[in-house]
């Protein structure tokens, strides 16, 4: 493909390709990740005198996207007029790169913060480990009147350590209305107190959800074994079968866990035959009788 536009800006004179075809170029780059293609494309705009700033913006995350972060840099700086989003993608790029002292030069910076500006910087945290600080931003974005949205939250529940905090973040859901009948920000929740170890929330979360898939019960289930009721997490993917839902290779690693830490030696011994007739036969089984 590289090649190949080579070919034709060699015979055909650049300034008769439209501004959709260079659009659609760097949108390919972006699948494509090529260094190589991303510079030429890039050439292209520059002898056409395409510098706006939508296209610079695009050529921010089409550089940043190919792993040529100095070259990012350099668009970002050449942007005359920029806008939030230009702020936002040489923000994360940073983020993506580790260099986390820029970035949060550059977010301090910012004439403009958006929800996406405050998700970058909380998430670029939470990767690194940095929970309190995650925490303290979170708790700066509410203050400046930005509202969280459901990402915000997925981002702060898979850094929660201990169940102050967790109900905390739970609440704050509540109070800014955040969708419960998503299945992902439900999930989120139950695998929150399945860490934490306070299964009879994540049993809360699960029975109030109005849909659930098999990540839900999966999630449900380990619940049950980190919090140590083996039994009930037997139970639960009893109903899990029952209700039509089949299987998947994390559910035998937890539910086979789960059988050694049971006392009840005849519910172990019933759901281990189910799973090895499951598994050789390919049979459909649904409960345990």
């Amino acid at each position: 493909m590289y090649l190949l536009l080579q070919r034709l800006c060699r015979h055909r004179p650049i300034h008769t390709y439209s501004l959709s075809f260079y659009t659609k170029l760097i949108d390919q780059c972006l699948r494509w990740k090529r260094p190589n293609f991303a510079k030429f494309i890039h050439a292209q705009l520059i002898k056409l005198g395409f510098n706006g700033t939508f296209l610079g913006n695009r050529c921010v995350d089409m550089y940043s996207k190919a792993g040529l972060f100095s070259y990012a840099l350099k668009v970002f700086d050449d942007i005359a007029y920029r806008n939030v989003y230009s702020w936002n993608i040489c923000l994360k790029a940073y983020v993506q790169h580790g260099d986390f002292e820029k970035a949060r030069l550059i977010f301090d910076k910012m004439p403009e913060r958006d929800v996406v500006s405050w998700n970058s910087m909380i998430s670029g945290y939470v990767s690194c480990g940095f929970s309190e600080q995650a925490l303290e931003l979170f708790l700066d974005m509410q203050k400046n009147g930005v509202r969280p949205s459901g990402f915000t939250f997925s981002i702060l529940i898979s850094s929660v350590e201990c169940v102050f905090v967790g109900k905390q973040i739970h609440c704050s859901m509540l109070r800014n209305g955040v969708d419960f009948s998503n299945v992902v920000v439900g999930n989120s929740l139950i695998d929150m107190y399945g860490k934490v170890g306070v299964v009879e929330y994540a049993l809360s979360v699960f029975w109030s959800m109005k849909e659930v898939d098999v990540m839900s019960w999966n999630s449900l289930i380990s619940a049950c074994c980190k919090s140590g009721y083996e039994e009930l997490a037997i139970d639960v993917f009893c109903w899990m079968r029952y209700q039509g839902y089949a299987s998947d290779e994390f559910t035998v690693s937890r539910v086979i866990s789960a059988c050694s830490g049971s006392r009840n030696l005849e519910k172990e011994w019933r759901t281990r035959c189910i799973y090895l007739k499951n598994l050789v036969f390919g049979i459909q089984l649904f409960a345990i009788p």
